[in-house]
């Protein structure tokens, strides 16, 4: 894959009366010394591996003071008195689709000289939290789905997974085409939302990559396999990834998916084979993936910082950049007159941005040892009533 330069925020202000979205490109260079291992004055490179010493307790680490200013806003239509909804997922590493809850779309392109804004067909029903990954066709069909994906049966007409693919490479030619959903949905037995909720997902296979695989980790996990060249589902296993959200294929570094672990792991940086989990010849479902590492690279923040969404999203060239949200309480104790339970006032929300690169671990005979090391970090202070995600 080509190096990506950008991050892109999406922000949401809860307090404003549009309850607009604002999307940001981040700079990811400031994130990393260039070049990659500079010598300091004294002769040793500045990167950190990350062990007990590279990690930082995050609320010193340095004030990246605002970040800049969006290039797009978005404000939803109102419905009656109710502000609407927008979701937006990347696509092709640099261009954003936006959706609304009506199922229309437009695709924004940074990445021509005059940034350009193209309308496309509407999908076949609105998304709900949706992910978006690319695979087939040189990595240029996305695919868009539900976190919940429900069953589009009796009265419900939502389509919880759609393909959006291009026939004559001009924005005439897109079109959104429904898939199945994952075989869980149809699980009568588990028809609510733990079990429903996609955990974490990976584009798996050679090439370009040729399937998608999504994991729930509800009643000890459960993991399908959609192969997007005959478009059918199968069951990969009664497991589930050790990720959190997306895991990336790290081609370097042999056959091995690095991401944000799941809750058990502590949502640290994790890598893991999946390619182990090959289909099993008397079951045709996967073996269970081989956890390699798991690293932190910050140190115990303070007891007022409770840490909240976590992203680790690749650059190309065994480069990350690890997104963490942290809600800042305050420290007073409050207790509520009714139940009285106590609990403390949320007064802030803090966004630490660090950059780091995977070394070893090629694909050779004998396994290499991991290592990651840390580059830099830097700290953003958001206002109370924003809620961000990272892209």
């Amino acid at each position: 894959m080509s190096f990506r330069r950008f991050l892109y925020l999406v922000s949401k202000d809860s307090a404003a009366a549009d309850r607009g979205y604002s999307l940001r490109r981040i700079d990811t260079s400031r994130f990393f010394f260039s070049p990659r291992t500079p010598p300091t004055p004294e002769g040793t490179p500045p990167t950190t591996p990350l062990d007990s010493t590279g990690a930082t307790d995050p609320s010193t680490v340095d004030d990246g003071g605002r970040f800049p200013d969006p290039v797009i806003n978005l404000c939803p239509l109102h419905k009656g008195h109710m502000a609407g909804q927008i979701v937006l997922v990347l696509f092709d590493n640099d261009k954003v689709l936006a959706i609304d809850d009506a199922g229309r779309n437009l695709l924004w392109d940074p990445t021509i000289v005059a940034p350009a804004v193209h309308y496309l067909p509407s999908l076949s029903s609105p998304k709900f939290f949706p992910f978006s990954l690319t695979a087939g066709d040189g990595g240029r069909i996305l695919y868009v789905m539900d976190t919940f994906p429900m069953p589009p049966s009796g009265s419900n007409k939502r389509r919880s997974f759609e393909v959006l693919s291009n026939d004559d490479g001009n924005c005439k030619g897109w079109q959104w085409r429904p898939l199945d959903p994952p075989p869980h949905v149809h699980d009568r037995r588990r028809q609510y939302h733990p079990y429903l909720h996609i955990d974490s997902y990976a584009v798996v296979g050679g090439g370009s990559g040729t399937s998608i695989v999504v994991s729930n980790n509800a009643g000890g996990g459960r993991t399908f396999r959609f192969d997007t060249a005959s478009e059918a589902w199968s069951k990969a296993g009664d497991w589930a990834m050790p990720f959190t959200r997306r895991a990336e294929h790290v081609p370097e570094h042999g056959d091995l998916w690095f991401g944000i672990s799941n809750a058990e792991h502590g949502h640290r940086f994790c890598a893991a084979d999946l390619l182990v989990a090959a289909a099993l010849p008397e079951s045709g479902e996967m073996r269970r993936p081989v956890a390699r590492g798991f690293w932190k690279e910050y140190g115990e923040p303070p007891p007022e910082w409770s840490l909240g969404k976590s992203y680790a999203v690749y650059l190309g060239d065994s480069r990350f950049c690890i997104v963490r949200f942290f809600v800042v309480y305050g420290s007073t104790v409050h207790v509520c007159p009714v139940s009285y339970s106590t609990f403390r006032v949320e007064e802030g929300l803090q966004a630490v941005i660090t950059g780091v690169e995977v070394e070893g671990g090629g694909g050779g005979e004998e396994e290499e040892e991991i290592r990651v090391v840390k580059h830099k970090s830097e700290r953003y202070k958001l206002g109370l009533d924003t809620d961000c995600w990272v892209l």
